[in-house]
């Protein structure tokens, strides 16, 4: 690959002419020194065609093949630059924000810029992490994957107010093996790549927010909708939320987000452009705190110290009070769980020493109350004082709805 003037990347003929057939091109024309290449499917009003040289080692090379990019840029309503990253990519979609801020174009505050990148950074993890995880809260530890896939999208800005523009591979070494073909070819595609099914989320979850933060903006819905389970697959994590809002920077700017998907994977769509207003955005991080509030999630861990205790007789489980701070939020709040009578023990023993606890289980919020339940581990965390005159507690880990202790429902 070769760059004509910094800007677009300049691909190989043989990469070119390949990508004009699965585009849906076909040669016309052939006279030993040109090849011209028409759409199999015309475009109403509009004859388009591409002329491409038999070799490339002619002198006007660059020029010809960015006059095909440009061609290619009209009949599929995106960039030059977007089809050479699709080109050289193998195969890629892309996610494009264009910013408003009140700066010089080609410019924007570096909080805004800052807080733009860290947000298509989260938004593609979550969007990703939501193809195996259908949680409105995600777990703090993201599957492995979704980092790594993240890790090979390709970011860039191009010309405008202030345009971030991100480059999705279809195929990634973490996505399952190429499908198998029977000739050689530059480009191999899965039926359903891995990346396409990323887009789709993203722009999924996009449009599913923008609808429910329009009806709650009129009255006809509240924040709570976002959690609605007739939602479905289609709604919003919270992170992807927080990430739509975070687009706008703190001041809320207004920007349009573009999503242009590669034909390269069929059942390519029509490139969509959504504007996401201040009000909208407000709305999204409301919703997106409400689900981090509201929602139940699994296998939090807290650590803190055991500040009440209370069972009905001097035998048996009890309830306890943890202040402390959850592996996810980082704030400290109170949290109730119930122990069998051996945990129990141990609590009151933590509580009489000063020691901290370790409880891991299904946070659930009742009201102001933060709770516990269905617990897998309990560990009281040894001092120095402690260790030397008790043996260090084990973790006591237990397997969730076990029929000796069934978990009590809200």
């Amino acid at each position: 690959m070769a760059r004509d003037d910094g800007t677009v990347t300049v691909p190989q003929l043989p990469a070119l002419a390949e990508y004009l057939h699965l585009a849906g091109w076909a040669v016309e024309d052939d006279d030993r020194r040109t090849s011209v290449w028409r759409p199999q499917v015309p475009n109403p009003g509009k004859k388009l065609q591409v002329v491409l040289p038999v070799t490339q080692d002619v002198e006007d090379w660059p020029e010809r093949a960015l006059e095909a990019l440009r061609t290619l840029a009209y009949a599929e309503r995106r960039l030059p630059e977007e089809i050479a990253e699709d080109i050289s990519y193998g195969g890629s979609d892309n996610v494009a924000v264009r910013l408003t801020p009140d700066a010089p174009p080609g410019q924007a505050p570096l909080s805004l810029a800052s807080s733009a990148v860290s947000a298509l950074h989260s938004y593609v993890v979550a969007s990703a992490s939501a193809l195996e995880i259908p949680d409105l809260v995600l777990p703090s530890h993201r599957p492995p994957w979704a980092e790594s896939y993240a890790s090979k999208v390709r970011f860039g800005t191009h010309s405008g107010s202030f345009i971030l523009s991100l480059a999705l591979p279809l195929v990634a070494e973490i996505d399952t093996a190429p499908i198998e073909s029977d000739h050689e070819t530059l480009f191999t595609m899965p039926p359903q790549p891995l990346g396409r099914r990323v887009t789709n989320r993203m722009l999924g979850a996009a449009q599913k927010s923008q609808e429910l933060a329009d009806q709650v903006a009129v009255g006809r819905r509240t924040v709570s909708a976002f959690g609605d389970a007739a939602n479905g697959r289609a709604a919003a994590n919270s992170t992807e939320l927080a990430a739509l809002k975070a687009l706008g920077g703190s001041e809320s700017f207004t920007y349009q987000i573009r999503f242009v998907q590669s034909p390269l994977a069929g059942n390519r769509s029509e490139p969509i452009n959504l504007r996401i207003t201040p009000d909208q955005q407000q709305i999204l991080g409301a919703a997106a705190d409400f689900l981090r509030t509201r929602q139940p999630r699994t296998d939090v861990t807290v650590h803190g110290l055991v500040v009440r205790l209370y069972r009905s007789r001097a035998l048996g489980p009890g309830e306890i009070v943890i202040e402390g701070f959850d592996d996810e939020s980082g704030s400290l709040r109170r949290w109730r769980t119930e122990l069998n009578e051996t945990d129990y023990n141990e609590a009151v023993r933590a509580h009489q020493s000063g020691l901290q606890v370790s409880v891991t289980g299904d946070r659930e919020e009742h009201g102001t109350h933060l709770q516990l339940r269905r617990l897998s581990s309990f560990l009281v965390i040894p001092g120095l004082d402690y260790a030397q005159n008790e043996a260090p507690t084990a973790p006591r880990l237990r397997a969730k709805d076990s029929p000796d202790q069934p978990p009590e429902r809200p």
